[in-house]
């Protein structure tokens, strides 16, 4: 009951170091070198600490710092979901009904340059025997630049000449007219996180028999990203041939005629530049209190209080010039796009493809662009230069999902603790109850859609029009629950080396700040494919009542096996569902399907767990785990209506081979997870559900310690290059494939 509620399943508490846990003078150190194999670069990684203690070990001070820096690839295959229930005649006259239709085909390579800088500083002073007093600080600066390069086809029916489905009816082959275009899509992204926390604790020995610890802290994170993201899109009118025919893992894609490298061909198309700016400011005060009384079987009795003050403020600044370009109707100049080749990249789709300096193509619709208009359509220059200006493209104003929540926790709990024998067993024991009260206050800002409007030589989108200066109107709520929340654990010794554990607990998991939000944003305004997305102000958190049986057999100094079997009852669990809302706009009333967080029903998971760990006397041993989990909550294929599921449910399995030897040490990793539901409805879009497959990756690890201050050590992670793919009701609907390649690393450590 002591800890601190949150988690379904688990609670974890990371102690980092303090000046008290050495013994005076302490150095460690290390610097290692990552080559990524996909982008064919090596990155620094360095980190250090230095702790000493002095006036005679009453005081203490630990400083660490850190640097990592990462270049890195990844290749990826999308699709970002599929239309079920769509019927069409293609050009040539083929009939098909209430299909699977893939939304588009991308492909994507992303190349990231990441750097993160940490750093702590602790200082420990211990007056009395009985008092230990600690101020701890820790910075970090998180920094990602993202650039990717991609080339897109979206799929609209009413271009298809031909197209076949497979027996689920899903549409597996596409011959799309000429009035398709060819997207080369550039993103760039710059992510940059500051994260504060600064904390003061004291450990005070009131008396013999009670303990009190006191505890206060405030940590901010923030991510000021706000407005530094560019999606740009230069396309052309193509035909082009897609294939996902089940002769390979994934869908294969033939340009027609034109290509994918026709500079001369290019033209302006969707523009925006969005990203978000995050404050998330926690502010927390925590007292707990330990008695230990002079009796045989009650040991001990904790009880304290919890308070946590937690804001966030989250705006993400959009800005789009599609009034102006949408449509593929300006040319760019040839000089800025050149040519892109994708290195390591999968086969069966083009490898070469046009790229372009997002920057430089800002600059042309800003001046060249707009000239190009004003002569074609027999506009004033002054005038477009005029309502260009007023979209502030460079620096964007707030979207309509802008938030701020503010959430309040008062939490406090009692906790007993028992020990005794029966017969030649001990046994141990504690109950408790942890009550806890949160209130939240919620704000946001949400803009008022006017009409949908036809886009030219576009068929497949559609202009959303609001209001000029629309920034959006403030819409607030609130959300308040209280729960009380028993907790049960018994150790039964059976042996000298054998325990068994039983344990019944009820636990929480809170809806995120995003989830509350009271807002809703258009996403996708397509002929007959309009989206939304949106918070839930009502939802309330969900609550798990569990029970644990264990047996663990402890039969070496470093050998053991342990048998599990639990059980959840899941009520209130929190899914993303979508549901049809009305929109009545001045051209008549549309239909969006709306994507929201909503409460689902009762789930029960089920499942057992198995660990062994045996080590041999000549340094060699394995390590082998398994996770089996079953639920009654699971997506039935025959029902497309399907409004909830647990996701993330899965099976695992973890096997390390090692050997630890004298100055040796060499390991050998390989850890699976059987594939699961991601996503009940994809995030992304559509109303389907996404899996993702079973995923197996192998590690190495070696070390050898060249004397008692210094050691090298090699890593390797993802040797075998495995891939992750998602696909959604039926294996054969790719969502994304994505290849990170493998990573390995060469170090020292050093300590002192």
């Amino acid at each position: 009951a002591d800890l601190q509620e949150g988690g379904i399943g688990a609670t974890l508490n990371v102690t980092t170091a303090r000046p008290f846990d050495f013994d005076g003078f302490k150095a460690v150190g290390s610097l290692k070198g990552v080559y990524d194999d996909l982008s064919e670069e090596t990155s620094p990684q360095i980190s250090g600490l230095v702790s000493t203690t002095f006036n005679e070990g009453k005081m203490g001070v630990l400083l660490s710092l850190s640097h990592q820096e990462r270049s890195s690839q990844d290749n990826i295959l999308e699709t970002r979901y599929y239309r079920p229930g769509v019927s069409f005649v293609t050009q040539n006259g083929t009939a098909i009904n209430n299909a699977f239709v893939p939304q588009n085909f991308d492909q994507i390579v992303d190349i990231q340059d990441r750097t993160r800088t940490s750093g702590s500083l602790v200082f420990q002073a211990a007056p009395t025997e009985e008092l230990t007093l600690t101020f701890d600080g820790f910075i970090s600066q998180f920094e990602v630049d993202s650039d990717t390069h991609s080339i897109g086809h979206w799929f609209s029916e009413s271009n298809f000449i031909d197209a076949s489905v497979d027996a689920n009816n899903t549409v597996v082959n596409i011959n799309n007219a000429d009035t398709g275009a060819t997207d080369f899509i550039r993103r760039r992204f710059a992510r940059d996180v500051d994260i504060q926390a600064f904390g003061f604790n004291a450990e005070w020995a009131a008396t013999d028999k009670l303990n009190v610890n006191f505890d206060i802290s405030t940590s901010t994170a923030e991510d000021n990203s706000g407005g530094k993201i560019n999606f740009n899109v230069i396309g052309y009118n193509n035909s082009y041939v897609w294939d996902n025919d089940g002769n390979g893992n994934y869908p294969s894609i033939a340009v027609g005629p034109l290509g994918a490298t026709n500079a001369s061909l290019g033209r302006a198309h969707y523009n925006e530049r969005n990203g978000t700016d995050v404050e998330d400011e926690i502010s927390e005060f925590k007292v707990d209190f330990e008695y230990t009384p002079d009796t045989e079987t009650f040991r001990r009795l904790g009880w304290g209080v919890y308070y946590q003050d937690r804001e966030k403020d989250f705006s993400r600044p959009f800005v789009s010039d599609c009034n102006f370009y949408c449509g593929y109707g300006t040319d760019v100049p040839d000089s800025l796009l050149t040519e892109f080749n994708a290195n390591g990249f999968f086969s069966g789709v083009p490898g070469t493809w046009l790229t372009y300096d997002p920057e430089a193509y800002n600059e042309y619709r800003a001046t060249g662009g707009l000239q190009a208009i004003a002569d074609r359509e027999g506009i004033p220059l002054s005038d477009l230069q005029a309502a260009y200006a007023a979209l502030s493209y460079n620096n964007p104003p707030s979207a309509s999902d802008a938030f701020t929540v503010e959430e309040e926790v008062l939490s406090a709990y009692i906790d007993f603790k028992f020990e005794g024998e029966l017969g030649d067993m001990g046994w141990s024991a504690n109950a408790g109850f942890r009550y806890t009260e949160t209130d939240s206050t919620l704000g946001g800002i949400s803009r008022t859609l006017l009409d949908l409007q036809a886009i030219p030589n576009d068929p497949s989108d559609l202009a959303e029009v609001y209001a000029p200066g629309d920034v959006g109107l403030p819409v607030s709520s609130s959300n308040s629950y209280s729960n009380l929340l028993p907790n049960f654990n018994l150790k039964l010794e059976v042996a000298e080396d054998m325990l068994v554990r039983f344990a019944y607990s009820q636990t929480l998991t809170r809806p995120t700040m995003d989830q509350l939000v009271p807002s809703t944003t258009v996403t996708v305004s397509r002929p007959n494919n309009n989206q939304a997305t949106g918070g839930n102000p009502a939802l309330k958190p969900y609550v798990s009542s569990n029970w644990d049986v264990s047996y663990e057999w402890y039969y070496g100094d470093v050998s053991y096996f342990a048998f599990a079997v639990f059980s959840k009852e899941v009520e209130d669990f929190i899914t993303n569902t979508v549901e049809t809302e009305v929109f009545n706009l001045e051209s008549g009333a549309y239909d969006f399907s709306v994507r929201r967080p909503r409460n689902g029903e009762v789930a029960d998971v089920r499942g057992l767990e198995i660990a062994w760990t045996h080590a041999w006397d000549n340094g060699f041993g394995i390590q082998a785990n398994a996770t089996m989990v079953d639920s009654d909550a699971e997506v039935d294929f025959a029902n497309l209506n399907e409004t909830f599921a647990l996701e993330g449910l899965g099976d695992s399995q973890n096997i390390v081979a090692f050997y630890e030897e004298g100055p040796w040490q060499a390991r050998i990793a390989f850890n699976n997870r059987e594939g699961f539901l991601q996503d009940l409805v994809g995030r992304f879009g559509g109303t389907e559900p996404i899996y993702t497959e079973t995923y197996g990756q192998w590690d190495i690890s070696g070390s050898y310690e060249i004397d008692e201050n210094w050691t090298v050590f090699f890593e390797g992670i993802n040797i075998t290059g495995e891939e992750t793919r998602r696909h959604g009701r039926y294996k054969n609907q790719l969502i994304r494939l994505e290849d990170n390649g493998s990573r390995y690393a060469l170090g020292v450590r050093a300590n002192f």
